[in-house]
């Protein structure tokens, strides 16, 4: 099994924004060493992301973003509102319309099998995925999400 990369939130929504281009990763990846994003910046989810600076910021913090796209990745901290982002960026879902926003996580959205195994590969440090129907016809499960207890 291949470990994934811990990246902080500034780092890993930059990827799942320049993923939101339809692009693909070599393109990105490309787009990430050059720091020119022209090519896919009018086709992503937040063109107003500064994208360059998310990338000095890697750099500044010895990321291997290349080694990203190839091991895969994981959120070290998320917070609700880049939970919100993940949700809309990675999956298409937008906050009121697709789930409803609570203190504590996400309730009522609908996903398959497969992209709920990897929203949780994705967020498991700090957030607990709960199936509440099972699925239907299409293969579609209803979700929430909540934020994992700590035991102290």
């Amino acid at each position: 099994m291949k470990h994934k990369m811990q990246l902080p939130l500034p780092i890993a929504l930059l990827i799942e924004n320049c993923r939101t281009s339809g692009e693909s990763d070599a393109h990105i990846a490309a787009c990430i060493r050059s720091k020119d994003f022209s090519s896919i910046i009018d086709r992503t989810a937040e063109p107003s992301m500064a994208f360059v600076e998310r990338v000095q910021l890697a750099e500044e913090l010895s990321i291997d973003l290349e080694e990203a796209f190839r091991s895969g990745y994981e959120f070290g901290f998320l917070h609700l509102n880049g939970l919100k982002k993940l949700l809309r960026f990675r999956f298409g879902l937008q906050a009121e319309r697709d789930y409803r926003s609570a203190d504590d996580g996400v309730r009522g959205f609908v996903l398959d099998e497969h992209a709920a195994n990897e929203l949780q590969a994705l967020i498991h440090r700090q957030w607990q995925i709960v199936q509440y129907r099972e699925a239907d016809d299409s293969g579609r499960r209803l979700f929430s999400i909540h934020l994992k207890q700590e035991n102290y």
